[in-house]
């Protein structure tokens, strides 16, 4: 555990060194720019699709002091309204945090389109592409128009062919939300599905606890955007198609085949279209492989959980007690993942526990 705990720190350490210039607070004069207009802002009509001059971006975009000051939300900032030219986008399988609500949204520069990469992973984002994440809780999940409690929500915003980070911290009045590097802890206290009070204490990660997750092969990268995650019906108020036809329809998306050519990661609470191996991988694909794998954080501990690992190469067998472990712990330097959760998320973990336990 001790030996686990060193590497990690060091790892984290690394991670930190590495992509210390990829974040961007509001009050750093020293941000990238494109300066090939002879000003210092960079220049959203730079055609970077090859697809001829885009008209300008009427809303270029930098990380700001306050959330209501960035192009994402229109309206009354806590009803969460996407702006104009803003997407709602949702996954297959998502992300656990401590049974956190999230709405996930993207923002293209106007007239540009994320671009199919030739498999279905992330897609190419041109610059000026922001990445909006927010976290919330229903007050009571059986009846959301009750309300709900806004945490925070994260930004990646794509400039000059780098990806920065930011997290912005919603104030207890839910009128506002300020940029924030440091993090921290919040009360949380919810009904669920069940009726059963819940009491969580959300960990706000920090500025370097952001990079960890998102550093890949020694650059900050999405984690969720991709398109096998997103090639589903996610039948919600904006959408009742495929999500990646969609796109393609409304000219966001270029290049890509016929989604119906394309994988699609499974659903993990699907226990009807997939079988229990493919729900586990599934879980720890989203859950586990932006650190366990070749070019994340910890990819020195020859564990590769991406979905489309070999399992013989994926070194789950020879872990399965460790994974099973840790992923039932919530001990803060045993716990898996480390980051973004405190308790155990008790119905995928049942599931990947009966996964785990069938290999021996």
């Amino acid at each position: 555990m001790k030996t686990y705990k060193l590497i990690f720190l060091f790892a984290l350490a690394l991670a930190v060194t590495a992509c210390s210039d990829d974040n961007y607070s509001p009050t750093d004069d020293t941000q990238t720019t494109d300066d090939t207009t002879g000003g210092g802002d960079p220049d959203p009509t730079d055609d970077t699709t090859g697809g001829g001059d885009p008209d300008p971006d009427p809303d270029p975009v930098d990380f700001t002091d306050k959330l209501s000051e960035l192009p994402v939300f229109q309206g009354n900032l806590s009803d969460l309204t996407p702006r104009d030219g803003v997407y709602l986008y949702e996954l297959n399988s998502g992300l656990f945090t401590d049974y956190a609500a999230k709405q996930r949204l993207i923002r293209l520069p106007n007239g540009q389109a994320m671009e199919y990469a030739g498999d279905d992973q992330l897609p190419d984002f041109p610059d000026n592409t922001l990445i909006a994440k927010t976290f919330y809780y229903n007050i009571d999940d059986r009846d959301p128009f009750l309300g709900k409690q806004i945490i925070e929500t994260r930004i990646l915003l794509k400039l000059a062919g780098e990806w920065l980070a930011a997290d912005y911290l919603w104030n207890d009045e839910q009128t506002e939300a300020f940029y924030d590097e440091d993090g921290g802890e919040v009360p949380i206290s919810y009904i669920d599905s069940n009726g059963v009070t819940r009491n969580v204490d959300y960990l706000i990660p920090s500025r370097s606890e952001c990079i960890v997750c998102h550093f890949n092969n020694a650059i900050t990268t999405p984690i969720g955007p991709k398109l096998r995650s997103m090639n589903f019906n996610p039948n919600n108020e904006y959408v009742n198609i495929n999500q990646l036809q969609y796109f393609m329809n409304e000219g966001i998306l270029t290049f890509a085949p016929d989604p119906a050519s394309l994988p699609l990661l499974p659903d993990w609470e699907d226990d009807a279209a997939y079988t229990l191996e493919e729900r586990a991988r599934a879980y720890m694909d989203i859950n586990c492989a932006h650190c366990h794998n070749p070019d994340g954080v910890v990819g020195t501990f020859n564990m590769d959980f991406r979905y489309e690992t070999p399992f013989d190469d994926s070194g789950i067998y020879a872990n399965r007690g460790e994974i099973e472990a840790r992923t039932l712990s919530t001990l803060v330097n045993y716990r898996m993942p480390q980051l973004g959760r405190t308790v155990v998320h008790e119905e995928a973990v049942t599931m990947l526990v009966e996964y785990l336990e069938s290999l021996d």
